[in-house]
């Protein structure tokens, strides 16, 4: 009987020795973080006592250490790391601490193309003509191909424009034949309108 107590008492004892180390692992998770405060910029918030040497760790998208970060700190603290200067891409910041991995925050650094905004309009007019109406919002190389079925009739190109509206009469195309006015610009819009 004593025997039985005693293990009782010992695994009791265990039991709680365990759940403090898992919460003393949680509490140290919750206080620490990191996070995107900027487009470039991202706060480490470490708001326990460090116990030993806080290590911040950067690696880019294959997994290479890029940059390395000794923190000695007595007290709390948050500390910022700026990603201005970095090459474009994708990165990790993790945090280290005795204990391990607290925390950690993948970074996507890629810039995004900004996409061409182009306005094409066609209207037919009376007998063959049609009015082509091309906005853009950025300056660009615009070209304005016309096509009757699967032949080229007209090429036209402008040179660091904004757009243009212009008027287009057609003597000689086939009764019934269909029109096709196809817009690129060099910024990557492109876009075929079809017309009977």
């Amino acid at each position: 009987m004593k025997l039985f107590v005693a293990l009782l008492i010992a695994f009791g004892v265990s039991g709680s020795v365990i759940a403090k180390t898992q919460d003393s692992d949680e509490s140290t998770k919750a206080t620490v973080s990191l996070r995107k405060v900027d487009a470039n910029k991202v706060q480490l918030l470490y708001g326990s006592v460090p116990d030993g040497t806080v290590m911040v760790k950067i690696f880019d998208e294959t997994k290479t250490l890029v940059q390395k970060d000794r923190i000695l700190n007595k007290v709390a603290f948050s500390k910022y790391y700026d990603f201005s200067n970095i090459k474009p891409g994708k990165y990790l910041v993790a945090v280290y601490d005795n204990s391990g991995e607290v925390d950690h925050l993948d970074l996507d650094l890629t810039k995004e193309a900004n996409a061409p905004v182009v306005y094409s309009k066609i209207e037919k007019m009376e007998g063959n003509k049609y009015k082509v109406l091309v906005n853009a919002l950025l300056a660009s190389n615009i070209s304005l191909f016309i096509y009757e079925g699967d032949q080229l009739i007209h090429e036209e190109k402008l040179e660091n424009s904004t757009g243009f509206q212009k008027l287009y009469s057609f003597k000689n195309t086939k009764v019934g034949s269909k029109l096709e006015f196809f817009v690129k610009t060099d910024n990557g819009f492109s876009e075929m309108i079809a017309v009977r």
